[in-house]
């Protein structure tokens, strides 16, 4: 089943139109909240869709836009209700060419208390076919959800996941699932008041087919879990901790897990050390068995998040997709920078770019486009630091860009270290046998900057180096035990 699913995802790449444009937008009305949280490839184009405020109380409406895939917003409609505050937050391309969105609804006098989910059909002219307003399961006067994340079943039902909160303040985050047809319909509700759900995971079939997983910062009763495993009708199945390399296995969030074609499937989420300055980006190989094969560590210098709903993809496994950000709010001033990567079905990592960002970010969704693009879709603050309201953000990135320049660079191995590109640009690719300390010295021995490096891959910056010859000096334990020559272009 999982080699037929990635089958047809090959040949949908390989029957895909070439459209190898990149593009960054930002848009939005002044003084009102854009929040999209997904964009879809459906029919030739790109449709974004999430809430847009639509009232000086900020009630929120659903809004979608249809963009080129040049970039250009070539239609966009909401439709606001009154007394009424709900968005999208996912939407699943139907074979009739119609787009099925998902979102959640409040009304007054408790607009924020969502208490219904939203179901709708969306024509690709973004006219609107049908809608259904589907209320909770709960009997709690105070119970309102949060949807996290979605999945299509092989029976072509749809698997929405989130968590049910009854507390007048605060969070209690109880874990629930639904289940819909692709008419809307709701076929199955159940919620756990003892499993609790934390952050942001992702679904994924089980090795055959009869069942799916949730991957997350869980809690069966009072015992801390990785993962926990249900039948379609929502039956417990069984749950467990994952190994990881990096860390305690719960200090992750937010996660993305997809099989691959060698019956294996990657995890993908960032990591913190407590206690130390390790933290970064942390990939995972697991066979069917949740055995760990391989894992892969990025080490970033400040903390960062992968998106929220999904941070990893691919159309073709050997070019898998992943970004990072920094986790500040975007109506904290500065800026940050995103990291784009590229994996192969091994976790080896193929290529990486930095976007030097002018402004901060919060990423909700990444899409691996049919042209091997990476398309990434999020809010970025309006004025920071003045108000704290946001506008849409969407940034495609070329997969050439990311891995054939540094394809065709040559590499420097040596007995602890390999580096490329060579000569390097802004950013120098180490990949580290051991953990230790790289130095980075002038022609005349003056140290420029020293890096920590750690076992596995390093990305360092060298945007204040100028241009000319330098030398890096691996050292461990105080002692110099590598040397390398470098060109900075």
């Amino acid at each position: 089943m999982k080699k037929c699913f990635i089958a047809i995802l090959f040949l949908q790449f390989s029957l895909s139109s070439i459209a190898q444009a990149s593009f960054e937008l930002i848009f939005g009305e002044p003084e009102i909240n854009e929040n999209c949280t997904q964009t879809l490839e459906h029919q030739g184009y790109y449709y974004s869709l999430g809430s847009k405020g639509v009232s000086p109380e900020n009630y929120r409406a659903m809004v979608l836009y249809k963009i080129s895939y040049d970039g250009q917003i070539i239609g966009q409609v909401q439709f606001p209700k009154p007394d009424t505050s709900y968005g999208i937050n996912f939407g699943i391309p139907k074979a009739n060419g119609n787009i099925l969105c998902f979102g959640t609804l409040g009304h007054e006098p408790y607009p924020s208390q969502r208490r219904y989910t939203y179901v709708c059909e969306i024509s690709p002219e973004l006219e609107l076919v049908w809608e259904r307003m589907d209320s909770i399961v709960e009997s709690h006067p105070l119970a309102r959800h949060r949807l996290k994340t979605i999945m299509l079943t092989p029976d072509n039902e749809v698997i929405l996941q989130g968590i049910v909160d009854t507390v007048e303040y605060g969070f209690n985050e109880f874990l629930f699932f639904a289940k819909y047809d692709l008419e809307g319909n709701r076929l199955g509700y159940t919620s756990f008041i003892n499993y609790v759900d934390r952050n942001i995971g992702s679904l994924m079939l089980n090795e055959d087919g009869s069942g799916f997983f949730l991957f997350g910062e869980l809690s069966v009763g009072r015992s801390s879990r990785n993962w926990i495993e249900f039948d379609f009708d929502f039956n417990y199945l069984g749950s467990g901790r994952l190994e990881t390399h990096h860390g305690p296995p719960l200090i992750w969030s937010p996660a993305t897990a997809s099989w691959v074609s060698s019956d294996n499937f990657i995890l993908a989420n960032s990591y913190e050390i407590p206690g130390t300055n390790e933290k970064g980006l942390e990939m995972r190989l697991f066979d069917s068995g949740k055995q760990l094969l391989k894992s892969t560590a990025i080490y970033h210098d400040k903390d960062i998040r992968i998106p929220e709903y999904k941070g990893m993809g691919f159309i073709d496994e050997n070019f898998i997709w992943v970004a990072t950000f920094e986790p500040l709010l975007p109506d904290f001033t500065g800026e940050e920078k995103i990291k784009f990567f590229v994996f192969d079905n091994e976790i080896n990592l193929k290529g990486s770019m930095t976007y030097e960002g002018g402004i901060r970010y919060w990423l909700w969704d990444l899409l691996a486009t049919s042209d091997t693009a990476c398309l990434i879709t999020g809010v970025v603050g309006e004025n920071p630091g003045v108000n704290m309201f946001t506008d849409n953000y969407l940034k495609k990135i070329r997969l050439d860009d990311v891995v054939t320049g540094i394809i065709n660079q040559d590499w420097k191995v040596g007995s602890t270290i390999e580096i490329w590109p060579v000569p390097a640009g802004e950013t120098l690719h180490v990949k580290s046998s051991i953990d230790s300390e790289l130095l980075v010295l002038n022609g005349i021995g003056q140290h420029i900057s020293v890096h920590s490096i750690r076992k596995g891959y390093n990305l360092i910056s060298l945007t204040n180096l100028s241009s000319g010859i330098f030398f890096i000096a691996v050292k461990q334990n105080e002692n110099i035990i590598e040397t390398h020559k470098l060109i900075k272009q």
